[in-house]
């Protein structure tokens, strides 16, 4: 296939969006002069949009949807209409799917993208042209079944080993460096980041990803004793009473930058930090992405699926090791209401990863 003109769907959360960096630069790498897309949602454009080897960007976002379907079923029509027509003028030839769903390999058919590639889950890839079969992620990372669709296209990917990578937008890392030089961190200074939230993906759920902000407290107190470090809790407007206890509970005042950034600023500030400890979530990836060392506390999530890629002395993922872990498989969450995996979790533990990526530095 010669350049074909290729139309990525994933409308997930911001670490899946990265996940799918590795199969963009392989499509990038194996078809240069090829017009490639990217259908994602709103908040996942973020770590897109200045990504060098991506022609353009579709932002579908389902509760923007839903909201005009309230309204007027006319307009949601319209809507949707004037939406495929705009991805119909690109004249797509390929389509990969990343979804999992039926719905969209469905549309990409109905305006004309002849070849769709990508997952046969639970029969929803029937209108897809070439699938590949899966029960759910839980053999291997994310990015490994992302690329096996590489495959259906006759690309080689095993010996690729390609990082997950987003790109640092020129105005964001600007804001960052004055925020930070007017709290007074300087370019000499160890700094960070702490990120007591997980993202938005998981709703109201998220609590269950959250290790305690009492523990997250004590290790922010324990970097600045041992390492003199600045540190700068982040993270996003719903997270701002987290980062105001965990400022409570400290002994030594931290940065408070959460609720004061945009996304592509937190990436902006990210960039600048030493050293990112956070739970399980999209910020550990855009962490990851953007080359920055890292120590994650993972709850429910099997790291080994949706942790740092690939496996690295740069990054140091914690389990709790519990018995009934992981409780997060194939897309479902069994509740739990003792949190065992995350409470065996100890600051001391973490201090020790903080410890073992610092001797590096």
């Amino acid at each position: 296939m010669k350049n074909p003109r290729i139309l990525i769907i994933n409308p997930f959360g911001i670490g899946d969006v990265i996940f799918s960096t590795p199969l963009i630069q392989i499509l990038r790498d194996s078809y240069p002069d090829s017009f490639i897309g990217y259908l994602c949602n709103k908040r996942s454009y973020e770590v897109l949009k200045s990504n060098p080897n991506l022609n353009k960007l579709f932002i579908y976002e389902k509760d923007d949807y839903r909201s005009v379907w309230n309204r007027s079923k006319l307009k949601y029509f319209k809507m949707v209409l004037d939406f495929l027509m705009e991805i119909r003028r690109e004249r797509f030839d390929l389509l990969i799917d990343l979804s999992l769903a039926y719905q969209y390999s469905l549309l990409a058919k109905f305006i004309g993208i002849k070849k769709r590639f990508g997952f046969n889950y639970r029969n929803r890839g029937r209108f897809l042209t070439r699938k590949i079969d899966i029960e759910g992620f839980k053999h291997k990372h994310v990015i490994e079944y992302y690329l096996d669709v590489l495959k259906l296209l006759g690309l080689e990917t095993a010996n690729k080993l390609i990082c997950p990578k987003v790109y640092l937008n020129g105005l964001n890392a600007s804001w960052a460096d004055n925020f930070l030089k007017d709290s007074g961190v300087a370019e000499k200074d160890i700094l960070i980041g702490v990120i007591p939230g997980c993202g938005a993906s998981w709703g109201k759920d998220a609590v269950l990803r959250r290790w305690d902000r009492e523990k997250f407290a004590e290790v922010c107190d324990g970097m600045i004793d041992k390492y003199r470090a600045k540190v700068v809790l982040l993270g996003d407007a719903k997270e701002v009473p987290i980062c105001a206890d965990m400022e409570k509970l400290m002994k030594h005042k931290p940065i408070i930058a959460c609720g004061k950034t945009s996304l592509g600023d937190l990436m902006g500030i990210i960039n600048r930090c030493n050293l990112i400890v956070t739970n399980d979530g999209g910020p550990l990836h855009m962490a990851v992405g953007l080359g920055v060392r890292t120590v994650s506390i993972f709850g429910p999530v099997n790291e080994k699926v949706y942790g740092p890629y690939p496996p690295s002395s740069r990054h140091v993922a914690l389990t709790g090791d519990a018995p009934c872990w992981p409780c997060y498989k194939n897309f479902k969450y069994v509740k739990c209401d003792t949190q065992e995996c995350l409470k065996r979790i100890k600051p001391d533990d973490v201090l020790a990863a903080v410890d073992r990526l610092m001797e590096k530095s």
